[in-house]
């Protein structure tokens, strides 16, 4: 079969390579004059499993609303009363609570998961290479009242994803990394 794929960025070479590999004829087309130069450039190459997390989650909701007026905001909709759209809202607020939210965020993650080791498994077969690197320990703070997600509702689902969970106060933060030293931490 031929097959046409728009966009050389990493989802369009990597369909590309795995079509190709199946046994079909594909051609790639892009409007930019050379591969990854929208979406896929200059996304630091991170592959960070665990941070995969749905938008439909608890607090959200009254976020969105304060969002509207913002011109620059994380979750931009336009309201236009279509049905498609109220069905899509109602939807979506069904499942910004806690159990929704960690049901959710684990299909994302192991989704996330496979993906990942599909990565390793073309890296392996291709031998290409990025500034990615593989590994290591990820490093997050939340701050209760600016973060977007309650911390309780992701330490929950880091646990169930067996991550390992610290609490630290702003000190330990100055110890692990004195750069933060100069910085204000409440």
């Amino acid at each position: 079969m031929r097959v046409v794929i728009l966009g050389s960025g990493v989802v369009g070479v990597t369909s590309a390579w795995y079509l190709s590999q199946a046994g079909h004829d594909v051609i790639v087309i892009d409007r930019e004059s050379g591969p990854a130069q929208e979406t896929s450039a200059a996304n630091a190459g991170q592959i960070s499993p665990g941070y995969a997390a749905p938008w439909a989650a608890p607090g959200v909701p009254l976020k969105a609303i304060k969002w509207m007026f913002q011109r620059h905001a994380p979750l931009a909709v336009r309201l236009d009363g279509t049905p498609f759209q109220l069905k899509w809202m109602w939807h979506m607020l069904r499942n910004c609570d806690t159990r929704h939210y960690m049901e959710n965020k684990g299909r994302m993650v192991r989704l996330a998961e496979y993906s990942r080791d599909c990565l390793k498994t073309l890296r392996a077969a291709t031998g290409i290479e990025y500034e990615g690197r593989q590994g290591g320990e990820r490093c997050s703070s939340f701050a209760p009242r600016n973060s977007m997600r309650t911390p309780p509702v992701i330490s929950q689902c880091w646990k169930m994803l067996g991550c390992r969970i610290s609490s630290w106060n702003p000190a330990d933060w100055r110890k692990l990394n004195p750069l933060w030293l100069r910085l204000r931490i409440n």
